[in-house]
């Protein structure tokens, strides 16, 4: 009981800084109905994905203490677990895309390494119909600017 009262408290809490936006209720209640549902990959830029995907949803408490959903595409096969964190920082592009980050860093360097040089980075989480996609798109400057698109779409 007490997972499920912090699961919708959670959830609560994300809806109305998310739902600033317009569709933003809907977004997540779109999101939250595909949790735990086992899917197909339709599209990945890994081809040693497994050809199946699970949609998992956990929530989580950021570091300034906010409230945050981490979204995983799970059971791929892949070396990299598909994911996004919707936070208070995410904005609604559309009733379908959210923009879950424009920064590249994370632990160990950036997208692009240890060095970093990503230039214009985004990871997006699309709920398009029945399918679910997470996309990263950068230009490494070590790599002569070369355009990244990684993106990986599930369908439920």
């Amino acid at each position: 009981m007490k997972n499920t009262f912090g699961k919708i408290l959670t959830s609560a809490i994300l809806l109305s800084s998310i739902s600033a936006s317009a569709g933003g209720n809907d977004f997540l209640k779109r999101l939250k109905a595909l949790d735990g549902r086992e899917g197909k990959i339709v599209a990945s830029y890994d081809e040693s994905n497994t050809g199946k995907c699970r949609l998992e949803l956990q929530n989580y408490e950021s570091i300034d203490g906010s409230q945050a959903i981490a979204v995983y595409l799970q059971d791929t096969g892949m070396y990299f677990t598909p994911s996004a964190s919707l936070d208070k920082e995410t904005k609604l592009k559309d009733a379908n895309t959210a923009v879950v980050s424009t920064s590249s860093k994370r632990p160990g360097g950036d997208a692009c390494g240890d060095f970093g040089g990503a230039i214009g980075y985004k990871k997006v989480l699309v709920l398009d119909g029945n399918q679910v996609t997470i996309r990263e798109t950068f230009r490494c400057l070590m790599d002569g600017f070369e355009k990244y698109d990684l993106a990986t779409t599930c369908e439920f």
